[in-house]
């Protein structure tokens, strides 16, 4: 089983259990309990984890900045505005990050034929080198333009944000590319050359996946094998 098909199934159960939670909120039973409330905080732990994979401090603080304004009163925040305790979450976040964001960041490379692990210091956004990249968005919008030589294989990782992929500029290896994409609960856009031939591996959760345009059919193209894994996000594809 692959690591984006358990993500899907522990996304998949989260909303399962936040759905049993709200039909329970409206029946006589466990009326002791704020269902609703708990339901909320089952999508979050969810989120706070896949961040905490991620390593992304900034995305940790967000789940915890929602369930401290649910439990508020019990926490005894009650004369304090909700936004106040999302904005002093979000400050956490960003100091956390600026002082432990640098990371080393595990990268798979093909070069001259073989599969290769090296580390990247740093926060590892976008790296790129003889054919290879990795671009990584986590929270936020972001806009990047890939102009690569020869590409080889690419990943491309977007969590929570919007992010928009440019290709333009980009050749393909002669023997063809490899292009893994993820997409969170985020909104992500990438445009081809419509002389790209691009075929496409989905699996889609509880997203969407839109293509506008096609790509191109000429068999003599090198071509590019896109692995696509989308959550709960929105994916569009444009061939221009």
């Amino acid at each position: 089983m692959t690591k984006s098909k358990i993500r899907n199934i522990i996304r998949g159960l989260a909303l399962i259990a936040f759905a049993v939670c709200l039909l329970l909120s409206r029946s006589n039973y466990f009326t002791e309990f704020p269902m609703v409330k708990m339901a909320v905080c089952i999508i979050m732990v969810v989120v706070f984890v896949e961040q905490l994979i991620e390593r992304s401090f900034l995305g940790m603080s967000i789940p915890l900045g929602v369930m401290t304004c649910l439990f508020q009163s019990e926490l005894g925040l009650g004369d304090i505005h909700f936004a106040i305790i999302m904005l002093a979450f979000v400050l956490i976040g960003a100091g956390l990050s600026m002082i432990f964001g640098r990371k080393s960041h595990h990268i798979n490379i093909v070069r001259d034929g073989d599969s290769h692990t090296i580390d990247v210091s740093g926060k590892a956004e976008y790296w790129e080198d003889e054919g290879n990249f990795d671009l990584d968005n986590s929270l936020g919008s972001r806009t990047q333009y890939i102009k690569i030589n020869d590409m080889k294989k690419g990943s491309i990782d977007n969590a929570l944000g919007q992010l928009t992929v440019y290709f333009n500029g980009t050749t393909v290896d002669p023997n063809g590319a490899i292009l893994d994409i993820d997409n969170g609960m985020g909104s992500l856009s990438i445009y081809f050359p419509r002389d790209f031939r691009v075929s496409f591996n989905c699996d889609n959760g509880m997203g969407k996946i839109n293509m506008h345009g096609e790509c191109s059919q000429d068999m003599s193209q090198p071509l590019i094998k896109a692995n696509v894994d989308n959550g709960m996000g929105t994916i569009d594809f444009y061939f221009e």
